[in-house]
């Protein structure tokens, strides 16, 4: 089995300015029994997760609704103009329509 190399995690450095900020902070750490820096490091992931989710699903989106102009047409064209359903297709319906006539509903 192929071993993993451990590599130590960046150290993070944060200033705060505003004593508010720090104290929310560590309070909400504490009631999450974590430490300022596990707490804070969650949030972020948590966010972070939050915004990949959102933008990938934004594109996903419009990716799936964005075609070209002749692709548009094309597809305008044929709502537009069906093209005759095979004569398979009509037989099967008009047995199925005589069989519910005939046994009621599904």
């Amino acid at each position: 089995m192929a071993q993993v190399k451990k590599t130590k995690a960046p150290a993070m450095t944060l200033r705060f300015t505003d004593p508010y900020v720090i104290q929310a902070i560590d309070y909400a750490a504490h009631l999450s029994n974590q430490t300022r820096t596990g707490f804070l490091l969650a949030a972020a992931q948590e966010k972070a997760e939050k915004v990949i989710k959102m933008k990938s699903s934004i594109r996903s989106e419009i990716e799936s609704i964005l075609i070209s102009p002749e692709a548009y047409e094309k597809i305008i064209s044929r709502l537009e103009h069906p093209k005759r359903p095979a004569k398979r297709l009509v037989e099967a319906t008009k047995a199925y329509s005589e069989w519910i006539k005939t046994n009621g509903s599904a």
